[in-house]
């Protein structure tokens, strides 16, 4: 069952980004075609800059829309009526959630990935080229400096990406299942969850930063000579904090849905 949950997850995503990738490569492929007629020209000079903010513009919403959809899509099919068919099918609550959570991820690195493919449609020739060569030579140099190192980097990098991506969508759900117990103007109470979360984690920074100052300077020292003598130890112990402290608050946020969904489920 779980896995006729996430094909018709997927279905439904599909039919909302495919439309949004469509048109966002359209756009790129328009404004490569103005490009064949490159001038002098201050009208060209428009059409072209133009073209480039609309290309922009649409990628900052196709990653929108992607983010939005996916809010959307937890909060409707979990917290209103359409709860009710929802929870009836024989698919536990931890399933839906990591379903959910496991598309939208998929369906934002998606995006991404299209948002690259058309940035490679307008910029097709010798910029494009060039791109690709200049980072191919940053890889090279990169993989002769770190040696084997380069590698675990790489892994470290996708695997922290994805997580992260996924805990922020955890973050999200764990607002809407905190909001979806207010009587009145769920939504609304959502967005104030997470503003309210958003305050606290300002405090908590602007505590960090006060104590971070008050360091004993001899200590900071030390801390940065071990750093340069070890950094490629260092990028993964920090890569290993960042997975510790994406991990934990993950599953916070997980625990708090989990909860809301199982004890305190409020359908409208």
């Amino acid at each position: 069952m779980v896995k006729k949950l996430f094909k018709h997850e997927i279905y439904a995503y599909l039919r909302t980004i495919i439309p949004m990738h469509l048109i966002l490569l359209g756009v790129g492929l328009l404004g490569r075609i103005v490009q064949f007629f490159e001038n002098d020209s201050t009208t060209y000079d428009i059409i072209f800059w133009s073209s480039v903010v609309v290309f922009c513009v649409g990628a900052v919403v196709c990653l929108l829309l992607t983010l939005i959809f996916g809010i959307r899509r937890f909060y409707q099919n979990l917290f209103t009526g359409e709860g009710y068919l929802t929870f009836t099918l024989p698919v536990t609550e931890t399933q839906h959630i990591w379903v959910k959570n496991t598309v939208a991820v998929l369906s934002q690195i998606a995006s991404v990935l299209m948002i690259i493919v058309a940035s490679c449609v307008i910029t097709f020739g010798e910029v494009c080229v060039e791109a690709f060569k200049a980072g191919g030579y940053l890889l090279k140099i990169a993989h002769e400096e770190c040696g084997f190192h380069f590698f675990l980097y790489i892994v470290e990098f996708i695997i922290i990406l994805y997580l992260a991506l996924s805990v922020s969508f955890m973050l999200y759900y764990a607002c809407i299942a905190i909001g979806q117990r207010a009587k009145k103007n769920r939504v609304a109470a959502a967005i104030g969850v997470y503003f309210i979360y958003y305050f606290i984690t300002q405090v908590l920074g602007t505590i960090a930063i006060i104590i971070f100052d008050n360091i004993d300077y001899e200590v900071i020292q030390k801390v940065v000579e071990w750093i340069e003598k070890n950094p490629f130890e260092f990028i993964h112990i920090a890569a290993g904090i960042a997975f510790v402290l994406l991990s934990v608050f993950g599953t916070i946020c997980y625990a708090i849905t989990k909860h809301s969904v199982s004890k305190k489920l409020n359908l409208e």
